[in-house]
């Protein structure tokens, strides 16, 4: 942990003048110099206290005993010993040319924090008079030796002064420059590092690629990590100082604490020259004189049944069920003590039956400054009365053997304590309560003879649901509905409580059940309320269950139980229309076809009316001809009762239809068409009857109709051209070119070049204004002889 020097310590150290203490390290003999006998003066001791907080506790209620350790004494030691070789490793990034609170111009710069505290530093080296050397690196970008080892602490006080801050932060290299500067001083037995920064790492040195400054926080602390290992391999003590104040984030004080811990020093925090200038003097007094109280553990004998609580204590909190006690290692006590006192407090559950339980005396073991073994013992004088009761997630409290009646189980709401329901289906004690859900809706007991009993407290699922169609009609049957629908309630769900449940207020009878949920096609489940819409589909699935507030005593967290499942098809829309119609050959009919388009529900129903539906057909079922989604009925105008007659049929038509599903009937809009058989026309010999032989040409008159007249606002066709054809064959042309246009309504007939008599057969072709051609079903036959009449 990061000792942060706020106020004086409780205690420091007795030095006598100019003697400087053996490290906490052991110190080994080298060429520099003895290690001579020491003598001691004062162990250093501790005593303590403790308590419980609230000796009457239920089950599964934590307990807490607090204990409290202070250590006393004083450590005087007179020793000779080798000189030591201190690295002083100083960051003059660009931070720290900042004033100490960022924002705060009030406030000194920190490069001048550094400045004034480091004369606590040189002071110290300079009174011992041990000959101690001291170094200095400052670091940025990277790390340079300012000063090397030396005895000329005023030297090194000059260079401090004379920082100049600018760059980034490059841990990991300074660590590696004063790992150097100490393996290169030969064998002095101690060689110890004291880091000061401001900032976190953001820069490093890549020795595997040619020592390449690299930038990135992440690799930038792991590097520095990597070097401080290399530290802790040499036996290099670090001693960590971060200059930042308290909460502040412009320090990594993981890393700093990582690199302390990893090398047996100590990590400090101060956030001005006072704090920083005690923190110097107690990093030297702790070089001078260092000792401790070693192992210091904690014993404390716990009754049966009784556990840490899980995620309440510390780490170094543990439980040896070998003796059943809670150890808690408290590690070692430096001296100076770094705070008056130490506390400690162990967690405590209970989960065993009630009862009472006398809790012994814990046990306190340390080695004291003079390595000799120590203990005292606290008394707690106390008894941890357990009741037998437990309580849900929610604060709702479970009862058990209450009012000495065994095997009855009350049910408290959370926060009034009103009491909700109570079960007793046996006369034997229970044991032991559990939730078998993380919800903590199925409350399971153990009686004392083994056997269970178990309560699942959600809802049934529910039995009824209320759904109609988009007419208001219940819906009673899985076939196809008028959508859209609704949902107008659901019903039936209850409690699962025994029968013999005494009931101690509404929240487990009528206002047990608070409202349902449902998901429609499973979509998330919402919360009902009456006129929810179903969508179009088939077989739609529809999901419900009702939920409580009562199990959590909060409508802020409802339980659902157990869901019931139905299906409805729903079709909210008829069928998309059109009809389509074909002229039949002979061209006095037509085949008219009605198409219905339906992706949900089938088409039930096609209905056509004809002329303002003076006329109707209705397609029988087995001529609706489905292919998927279209379903199509087909029929010849002929078919429709009024039209059998070819001459009902020309002209032009009304036409109106519509198509049926659960969906709704669709209307097509009055539409129109027409029967074309095409124009009309007659050949008229002029003094000239059939079967006669004219002595001269013959004149032929020609008379055109067209049966289609105007109806329904629709126009009337007529006759746009007129063609004929002279030839003494009797069979019609087949030679389209043959036909010449009659540029008026009488042309003449008369004999071939050269001939004087002959038979000839004249043919009319017209055509209307819709195109629609037609010629002369059988021809005019005019036979001549010019020549009969001569003798």
């Amino acid at each position: 942990m990061f000792n942060w020097l706020l106020k004086k310590k409780k205690r420091t150290a007795t030095l006598l003048t100019g003697v400087l203490a053996a490290s906490i390290l052991p110190i080994p003999g080298g060429t520099g110099g003895v290690a001579l006998a020491t003598l001691t003066d004062g162990c250093l001791t501790m005593v303590g206290s403790g308590s419980v907080a609230n000796s009457m506790v239920e089950r599964n209620q934590m307990v807490t005993i607090n204990y409290t350790l202070d250590p006393g004494g004083t450590h005087t030691v007179t020793t000779s010993r080798d000189p030591i070789d201190v690295a002083f490793v100083a960051d003059v990034s660009g931070s720290m040319d900042f004033n100490m609170v960022k924002d705060d111009r009030r406030t000194p710069k920190r490069i001048n924090i550094l400045k004034d505290a480091s004369e606590t530093l040189t002071s110290k080296f300079r009174s011992v008079g041990m000959n101690d050397r001291l170094g200095l690196i400052k670091f940025s970008d990277y790390a340079t030796k300012v000063e090397d080892l030396t005895t000329n602490y005023t030297q090194i006080q000059d260079r401090i002064d004379a920082l100049d801050p600018g760059g980034s932060t490059n841990i990991d290299d300074a660590l590696t420059k004063a790992k150097q500067m100490l393996t290169a001083s030969g064998t002095k037995p101690i060689k110890q590092v004291i880091l000061l920064t401001d900032g976190k790492a953001t820069m490093w040195t890549d020795e595997k690629d040619g020592n390449k400054r690299k930038t990135g926080e992440a690799s930038s602390a792991a590097a520095a990590r990597a070097s401080a290992d290399a530290l802790a391999a040499a036996n290099i003590k670090v001693y960590t100082i971060a200059l930042a104040t308290q909460g502040s984030d412009e320090v990594d004080l993981d890393l700093l604490n990582y690199i302390a811990t990893k090398t047996k020093g100590q990590a400090y925090q101060a956030s001005s020259a006072t704090a920083l200038a005690s923190i110097f003097n107690d990093i030297a007094t702790t070089i001078e004189a260092p000792s401790a109280l070693k192992n210091v553990t904690l014993r404390q004998p716990i009754p049966d049944g009784f556990i840490l609580a899980p995620g309440e204590n510390a780490s170094n909190v543990t439980y040896d069920p070998v003796t059943k006690q809670v150890l808690v290692n408290m590690g070692d006590l430096p001296y100076p003590f770094q705070q008056p006192d130490y506390s400690i407090a162990v967690h405590l559950i209970p989960d065993t039956a009630a009862g009472n339980y006398p809790l012994q005396d814990a046990r306190v073991s340390y080695t004291n400054a003079c390595n000799q073994q120590s203990q005292f013992n606290i008394s707690l004088g106390a008894t941890l009365s357990v009741s037998f009761r437990i309580m849900d997630k929610y604060g709702n409290v479970y009862y058990a053997n209450t009012d000495s009646v065994q095997g009855r189980l009350q049910r408290k709401r959370t926060g009034d304590l009103e009491l909700q329901w109570s079960v007793k289906e046996k006369d034997i004690p229970i044991s032991d309560i559990q939730f078998v859900d993380a919800d903590h809706s199925i409350v399971r007991i153990t009686y004392r003879d083994g056997t269970k009993s178990q309560w699942d407290l959600k809802p049934t699922a529910p039995t009824d649901f209320e759904l109609k169609d988009a007419n208001g009609n219940l819906i009673m049957d899985n076939g196809w509905h008028k959508g859209f629908g609704t949902i107008s309630g659901f019903s039936g769900s209850v409690n699962q409580l025994p029968a013999s449940t005494e009931y101690g207020n509404e929240d487990f009878r009528d206002n047990y059940i608070a409202g349902f949920y449902y998901s429609i096609a499973g979509s998330a489940w919402s919360v009902f309320s009456p006129g929810v819409v179903l969508p179009d589909g088939q077989n739609i699935g529809l999901s419900a269950k009702a939920f409580t507030n009562s199990i959590s005593s909060s409508a802020a967290i409802p339980l659902a139980g157990a869901e019931a499942t139905s299906r409805v098809s729903l079709d909210s829309t008829g069928p998309v229309i059109s009809w389509a119609k074909t002229n039949l050959d002979p061209a006095e009919d037509a085949d008219i076809t009605i198409t219905a388009t339906e992706n949900l529900s089938p088409v039930t129903g096609i209905k056509v009316w004809l002329d303002n539906r003076s006329a109707s057909i209705t397609a029988p079922a087995n001529r609706i001809v489905q292919n998927g989604g279209t379903y199509t009925f087909s029929f010849k105008l002929s078919e429709v009762q009024g039209f059998t007659d070819a001459a009902t049929r020309i002209g032009w038509h009304q036409i109106e239809y519509e198509a049926t599903s659960a969906g709704g009937t669709s209307t097509a809009n009055p539409d129109y068409f027409v029967v074309n058989p095409g124009p009309t026309g007659s050949l008229i010999p002029v003094e000239y009857s059939t079967g006669e032989i004219a002595d001269r040409p013959v004149y032929v008159n020609v008379e055109t109709s067209h049966p289609v007249v105007s109806k329904y606002g629709k126009p009337a066709f007529t006759v746009k051209d007129k063609y004929y054809i002279i030839q003494s064959d009797a069979a019609p042309p087949n030679d389209a070119s043959a036909w010449r246009k009659l540029p008026a309504s009488r042309f003449t007939v008369t004999t071939s070049t050269n001939e004087t008599k002959g038979t000839y057969y004249v043919f009319m072709r017209l055509v209307d204004d819709q195109g629609i051609a037609s010629i002369t079903p059988s021809p005019l036959v005019i036979q001549i002889d010019t020549e009969q009449n001569r003798w």
